[in-house]
């Protein structure tokens, strides 16, 4: 009798996977479609794993224009009717390429109704009509609009805290460092960052030992992500796209939410450790079985619901105007 090998992948978490295998099994292939055919499968794939959740206070969308750059649309989830609350600007992940506010509609629900902040999302402009630095710089302008009129939003100016997923996490750790470097880091108290991306290393055993259709993340598609985000060499080289190339010092503290079988887990941890060597003291959770993008399991996976668990109580506990 021949044995099946163990599956490293949480139960819940292979359905998760096996859902969106056979979600995407019913469409063409992404990369034999236009852009715009492609975008509209990956949210119709999605859109099933967005229903339910908290219903808010507040939902609205909003505009934003800034000088310089294309406009962008804010989305606002208010989970009780006080006039200021602590805030969490999001960014949705997707390879600079894909998904929107509406496929991260129930994850900004879920961490406003469990940590209690208002969660904003931001529809940065989207690779490859607009490469590095646009979304980068578009996030910046947010922040700094935030800041400047948090009354419009009902956000305590002192209690921002920033986070992402995947290359949202990308982004919001740059956007952290330019402000750092413009003397500006009393901006932001806290840094959540979900299976980032924070280098173009594929050479890591993560990658080694997760690429495959086993599982939601491959070594050939993180490629073309990179591919069509970036405009030249020098672009590769620069640390705002590429943080851990870059002095980590005087950052917010972090949260750094690691799925193990992701091939994304080793970028996470020498963030970590990097971090670390900076004199800052990163808080690391790793989840034994969880894959990238394992929070939008949130509806029928536990380990989801304690990793959003975690994250919420760690929101609770920052203090405005900390460093590490």
């Amino acid at each position: 009798m021949t044995l099946e090998p163990a599956d490293d992948l949480d139960p819940d978490i292979r359905q998760f996977q096996r859902r969106l295998a056979a979600g995407y099994a019913t469409h063409a292939a992404l990369d034999r479609v236009p852009l715009a055919e492609a975008r509209r499968i990956v949210e119709a794939v999605r859109a099933p794993l967005t229903q339910g959740g908290p219903v808010m206070a507040e939902r609205r969308d909003i505009e934003l224009a800034p000088d310089g750059l294309p406009a962008l649309r804010l989305r606002v989830h208010r989970p009780d009717g006080a006039p200021t609350l602590p805030a969490l600007v999001y960014l949705h992940g997707g390879g600079w390429v894909y998904f929107s506010l509406d496929t991260h509609d129930r994850l900004m629900r879920e961490y406003a109704a469990r940590s209690g902040r208002v969660v904003i999302g931001v529809a940065y402009a989207q690779a490859p009509e607009h490469r590095f630095p646009v979304a980068l710089q578009q996030v910046l302008a947010v922040l700094r609009w935030l800041r400047a009129a948090p009354d419009a939003l009902g956000a305590d100016r002192a209690r921002i805290a920033l986070g992402g997923d995947s290359v949202g996490a990308n982004l919001a750790l740059a956007a952290a460092m330019v402000l750092r470097d413009a003397g500006e880091a009393d901006a932001l108290h806290g840094l959540l960052l979900n299976y980032g991306v924070y280098s173009d290393d594929d050479e890591s055993e993560s990658f080694r030992r997760f690429d495959g259709p086993l599982y939601t993340l491959g070594r050939d598609e993180m490629l073309g992500f990179w591919q069509g985000y970036l405009r030249n060499e020098a672009d590769r080289q620069n640390p705002r796209a590429q943080p851990l190339r870059c002095d980590l010092s005087g950052l917010p503290p972090a949260l750094l939410v690691v799925a193990e079988c992701d091939v994304l887990r080793d970028s996470s941890l020498q963030l970590g450790a990097a971090l670390r060597a900076y004199g800052n003291t990163p808080n690391l959770q790793r989840y034994a079985g969880a894959t990238h993008s394992f929070l939008e399991a949130m509806s029928f996976a536990a380990l989801s619901v304690r990793a959003l668990d975690d994250s919420a109580d760690w929101l609770r506990q920052l203090t405005p105007g900390a460093t590490t």
